[in-house]
C-alpha cells in the first residue's frame, strides 16, 4: 500500500503539467497590436518630461508598444506631430535632442510632457 501511494504522489505533478501543456491555444490571450501611424515634422515646438518618472518613447502610440528609449527629465524632446489613439489618448511623436537620436525617436503619451505635447496633427 505504501508503494502505490508513493507512485500516485509522484505521478500527480506529471499529470498536472500535462494538463497545462495541453490547454487550447484560444485560452492564451493574444498580444495587443501596436499601431504604427505615419508621423512627419509639422510642429516646431519642443518640451521635456514633466516629472522624475518621465515617460518612455515607444515605437507606436500605445502602452502596448515596445519602449524604444527612456529620456531623462531634462532631455529636450523636439515635437513632430500628434495623434489620438483608439483609447482617446493624445500621443506626441518626438525626437530627443541626444546623440543618435534617429534611433530613439518615437511616441510619448502627451500627459508625460511638460506642456501637453505637439499642437499639430500628423
Amino acid at each position: 500500500m505504501k508503494i502505490s501511494r508513493m507512485l500516485v504522489t509522484a505521478a500527480l505533478p506529471v499529470v498536472a503539467t500535462a494538463a497545462v501543456l495541453t490547454a487550447t491555444p484560444s485560452a492564451v490571450a493574444a498580444p495587443a497590436a501596436c499601431p504604427n501611424p505615419a508621423a512627419s515634422d509639422k510642429d516646431s515646438g519642443w518640451g521635456t518630461t514633466k516629472d522624475s518618472t518621465g515617460g518612455p518613447i515607444r515605437v507606436g502610440p500605445s502602452t502596448a508598444c515596445a519602449t524604444r528609449f527612456w529620456p531623462m527629465i531634462d532631455d529636450k524632446l523636439f515635437y513632430n506631430c500628434y495623434v489620438v489613439n483608439s483609447s482617446g489618448q493624445k500621443w506626441t511623436h518626438v525626437r530627443p535632442d541626444v546623440p543618435n537620436s534617429a534611433d530613439k525617436q518615437g511616441w510619448v503619451f502627451s500627459g508625460h510632457l511638460d506642456d501637453g505635447g505637439a499642437t499639430k496633427r500628423c
